[in-house]
């Protein structure tokens, strides 16, 4: 009897295990996602502002713009708030998305996890940074990750104001942990991983935490020392969102889906993160001008 218990012991050591190839393989997914979803949020500005003739080039750490005389209030409010919008909408169809794909490979479920999940957190991260850019140059807000400060400049919000939409980026920030914690559970690969407190919170660190933050070192190394504020300010806001989903995954009960294991998964993230930091040292380095979109 003994033995038996024994060899149970093993066994759930073993299934606890820390696997620094999984962890890695969703840090990589982790850094691809922020830096897919910022290019597409300065993408989704200078579309708007070629849309009012503003001539824009899109680099990586910010948007030139040739013809800055186009500039007028409403231009400015709709084209540094347009990105909200897309943020919205990724983060809702990315969920989506891995809604119809509960029973996929594990790290596709991860990569539309870890894109819906900061989709939400940049909204988060933008509309606390309202209530900060006073501290900063005007001019350069939209370099500092600080676009919502300019619309919040022209509409001529108050201080109780920009406290409000600093408020409500911090509860969106909160609330969203109750969207992703029975889904990062889901990626376990056995139920004996998170059937226990101290199996749970140990299966948190390695899988919610910990590539979070190692994803955060690789993305200030690859694109060092470009969008450091950016980056600092969202990575901030991202600890609020992890511990919430910390906080309401210690407290769901959830069933562990029969998983789809393959070897060929073992290196997506890497090359996911590889292309997109491709792009971001090559094209967007040299910056893509934008032309007028026709609409």
């Amino acid at each position: 009897m003994d033995e038996i218990f024994n060899d149970e012991e093993v066994l759930l050591k073993l299934k606890n295990k820390r696997r620094w190839a999984d962890i890695l393989e969703s840090a990589f997914l982790f850094a691809f996602a922020y830096l897919f979803l910022y290019v597409l949020y300065d993408l989704a500005i200078a579309v708007t502002a070629a849309h009012y003739n503003i001539k824009p080039t899109l680099f990586f750490d910010y948007i030139g713009f040739g013809n800055s005389s186009a500039w007028y209030p409403r231009c400015v409010k709709i084209t540094y708030s347009i990105s909200i919008v897309v943020m919205f909408t990724t983060g809702i169809g990315f969920y989506a998305a891995y809604l119809k794909m509960k029973t996929a490979a594990i790290p596709l479920r991860l990569m539309l996890i870890w894109l819906s999940f900061l989709s939400f957190i940049i909204i988060s991260q933008r509309m606390m940074g309202a209530f900060f850019a006073s501290d900063f140059q005007f001019r350069s807000l939209d370099a500092l990750g600080l676009e919502l400060g300019i619309v919040a400049a022209y509409l001529y919000m108050t201080t109780a104001g920009k406290v409000a939409m600093a408020f409500l980026g911090f509860l969106l920030s909160v609330i969203i942990g109750v969207l992703y914690a029975k889904p990062l559970l889901q990626t376990a690969t056995s139920v004996y991983q998170i059937d226990i407190p101290q199996y749970r919170q140990r299966f948190l660190l390695h899988h919610l935490i910990l590539p979070p933050a190692i994803g955060s070192v690789i993305i200030t190394l690859s694109v060092f020392p470009m969008n450091i504020i950016p980056n600092v300010l969202t990575f901030i806001t991202t600890s609020i969102g992890l511990l919430s989903i910390w906080f309401f995954a210690m407290r769901s009960t959830q069933l562990i889906r029969r998983q789809t294991v393959s070897k060929y998964w073992s290196v997506f993230g890497f090359l996911m993160f590889a292309l997109m930091i491709s792009l971001v040292h090559t094209v967007l380095k040299t910056g893509i001008p934008i032309p007028h979109p026709g609409f």
